[in-house]
């Protein structure tokens, strides 16, 4: 429902909408969720929050929210408009950045390279060709190089940077 500041309320079922949108972008369960909270939230509860057939009290909410690690705003968005997506997995070629970093002084590309090299280090992978980052390392990547996630995407894109 619209008002007249032009912003946008959530309502009971775009957040039954985003609850279920925010488990299944974890590959939870129903019963994971039952399983994660220790019992507190029960899988046929959660159903029904996702359902909107059960309303939510504001400490559950909370519980929600802390289960799920996100701030309250997050849980409360518009299910359409997801503020984080979970970057897909990502292949670098380890070559290209190491003559990209070799040869030009874009300081962007020195970081990204700084950060794979210590990527590949811990995880011991000397291959030095092609090196695979988690969902994770990409997020972290994300704020290394002050960049959206969408942003970070095309330019890696535009430096041919990634293998598909």
């Amino acid at each position: 429902m619209r008002n007249l500041l032009g912003f946008t309320q959530p309502t009971s079922e775009s957040v039954a909408q985003r609850l279920r949108q925010i488990r299944k972008s974890r590959g939870w369960t129903l019963h994971d969720v039952e399983r994660r909270s220790n019992g507190s939230i029960k899988a046929v509860v959660m159903g029904s929050y996702e359902r909107g057939m059960r309303a939510l009290s504001l400490a559950r909410v909370i519980e929600l929210a802390n289960l799920f690690e996100i701030p309250i705003a997050e849980l409360l968005g518009d299910p359409t408009q997801p503020t984080y997506v979970e970057l897909p997995l990502q292949r670098f070629d380890l070559r290209q950045v190491g003559r990209l970093a070799s040869s030009l002084p874009d300081q962007k590309i020195t970081q990204l390279h700084n950060f794979l090299s210590a990527i590949a280090q811990r995880r011991g992978d000397w291959n030095g060709e092609i090196l695979t980052l988690r969902a994770t390392d990409l997020d972290t990547l994300t704020l290394l190089m002050e960049m959206a996630q969408g942003q970070l995407l095309i330019w890696l894109a535009e430096w041919k940077i990634t293998l598909r």
